[in-house]
């Protein structure tokens, strides 16, 4: 075995002037010679076109393109389900089926390897969308093969506020820009185990698809044993630019997936051919695959930096 840095695992690029491809950076220990299926899939509860599923195909790190390999064909699907006694009782008449295709909100763009509720396209009001403590089971069939996941989304967290400060001054060869850091002050629910991801949209980004489009820093400490059930003011480490207008996104998370975000964080900055090779937490039942099913319960909130 040896590490095998994929410096870039890129989700399909777009060809339009509207929207950017998302991208992921993974570090993966394959054998030699051995694709992995990448798995990168969401439920949520706010916004129904952010319910996707992307398949890809690894390549070796020698390869010409680094480029992965969109993976079409397959037969995806989302069933919702509850848990009952510690058991998942699966809702087979909730089953979605996922299919690729165009979408009229993505400008007619064909995503290869994207898979959405393909009622985004006539029935938008009743496509898919997560629902707080409810269970979701991702089944993926591709090439006579089998894989699965299961995710559940909690109760989200309510964004009390956000409030600006650390102010600096960001400069360059060209432009100076006046900056600021804002801070998400939220209540920690009165349980063991919360966690969160964040995500935000701004100047940047507002014309970007995707999760892996959005500005993200990734997470707060996922060990909430010491600030249980107390306030907290958590600091974005990311600048924003005076003046603008930034959506801060705070998804609660289960620790699995919190777990999968935390490892690909450390593989993603584990460059180096002496660096120690990190494992991804993945969350994806099968045969040389990785990646995660990530049930996300998401609360919102904007402000005009300044």
């Amino acid at each position: 075995m040896k590490s095998m840095l994929l410096k870039k695992i890129c989700l399909p690029v777009l060809a339009s002037t509207l929207l950017l491809a998302c991208e992921r950076d993974y570090d993966i220990t394959v054998k030699d010679g051995q694709q992995q299926l990448i798995v990168e899939g969401y439920i949520n509860n706010e916004f129904p076109l952010y319910n996707y599923v992307v398949l890809s195909r690894s390549k070796d790190f020698y390869d010409p393109g680094l480029e992965n390999l969109a993976v079409s064909g397959a037969t995806v699907s989302i069933t919702e389900g509850e848990r009952v006694s510690g058991d998942i009782q699966w809702d087979e008449a909730t089953r979605t089926v996922l299919t690729e295709g165009r979408l009229p909100q993505l400008a007619n763009s064909a995503l290869p390897g994207f898979y959405f509720d393909q009622r985004l396209r006539y029935d938008s009001l009743n496509a898919l969308v997560g629902k707080p403590g409810k269970c979701y089971k991702l089944t993926i069939e591709v090439e006579g093969k089998q894989y699965s996941a299961i995710t559940q989304l909690p109760v989200p967290v309510a964004i009390d506020t956000l409030t600006c400060g650390f102010y600096y001054t960001d400069s360059n060869a060209d432009t100076t820009y006046s900056k600021a850091r804002i801070t998400v002050n939220y209540k920690d629910p009165d349980t063991i185990g919360n966690t969160q991801l964040f995500f935000w949209r701004h100047w940047d980004n507002r014309k970007s698809f995707g999760w892996g489009a959005l500005g993200t820093n990734r997470f707060a400490s996922g060990a909430d044993d010491l600030v249980n059930g107390q306030q907290i003011a958590f600091t974005q480490s990311y600048g924003f630019v005076l003046g603008d207008s930034v959506s801060i996104y705070m998804a609660s998370v289960e620790r699995p997936v919190y777990n999968f975000w935390d490892s690909f964080n450390k593989a993603r900055s584990n460059d180096g051919p002496f660096a120690t090779p990190v494992t991804l937490q993945s969350t994806i039942q099968g045969e040389l695959v990785t990646g995660c099913f990530s049930g996300f319960s998401v609360s919102v909130k904007s402000v005009v930096v300044q």
